[in-house]
């Protein structure tokens, strides 16, 4: 088995220790949410395509973001995101194609603040980012002399801020920034950077 498949395993069965009866008698509670998430490079940087050397850069974009979460204690709690993206891909300030920003993340949630209509938490993050392939334009496939770029998939450490107003008992809103440590490293060699802050507002159910 990959190390990527046995990490998502484990991710995976920390998430169903959580949710467990036992973990549940504890005083705490489950939550799914999804809805739109604002993809934001932070950065670009200038690699060589052909012969050609220009300052390449994904473009920001909205995607969807899916999750859960659940609760050891009212303190602390273990979430699970993945998010989808489709990113134009800029080369000299012109659009050359386009790739997918996959990444499926585990934070370590800590909640200084949680009352029944405001939730306030924060943690570290670990992703498993993949990369799509950078699919290009006639306008790329002139600079490369190729239809697309191959791309490698990654793995990051990050940082997560989320706020939830409770809607009764059973909903939320919730809202959240994710910084996470990643760059978009290609199949010849380059690497471009990305490091994207991603922000959501998201409806939610908890249990």
């Amino acid at each position: 088995m990959s190390s990527t498949r046995i990490w998502i395993v484990g991710v995976g069965l920390a998430v169903a220790g959580a949710v467990s009866p036992s973990a549940r008698a504890q005083d705490t509670h489950v939550k799914f949410y999804g809805g739109p998430a604002y993809v934001a490079p932070m950065r670009d940087s200038d690699v060589t395509l052909g012969v050609i050397s220009d300052t390449v850069k994904e473009e920001k974009q909205v995607g969807w973001n899916l999750g859960i979460e659940g609760r050891f204690t009212k303190w602390i709690g273990l979430e699970v995101d993945y998010i989808h993206a489709n990113q134009d891909v800029t080369f000299g300030g012109s659009t050359i194609g386009d790739t997918t920003f996959s990444p499926l993340t585990a934070t370590f949630d800590v909640h200084p603040v949680h009352t029944k209509v405001v939730d306030l938490y924060l943690g570290p993050s670990y992703s498993y980012v993949n990369w799509g392939e950078i699919h290009l334009n006639a306008n790329g496939g002139t600079i490369t002399g190729s239809s697309e770029i191959g791309t490698k998939s990654a793995t990051s450490w990050g940082a997560s801020l989320g706020l939830d107003i409770g809607i009764g008992k059973h909903f939320a809103i919730c809202g959240g920034l994710k910084y996470l440590n990643v760059d978009l490293e290609m199949d010849n060699g380059q690497t471009a950077d990305v490091k994207p802050l991603v922000a959501r507002i998201n409806a939610a159910f908890r249990f």
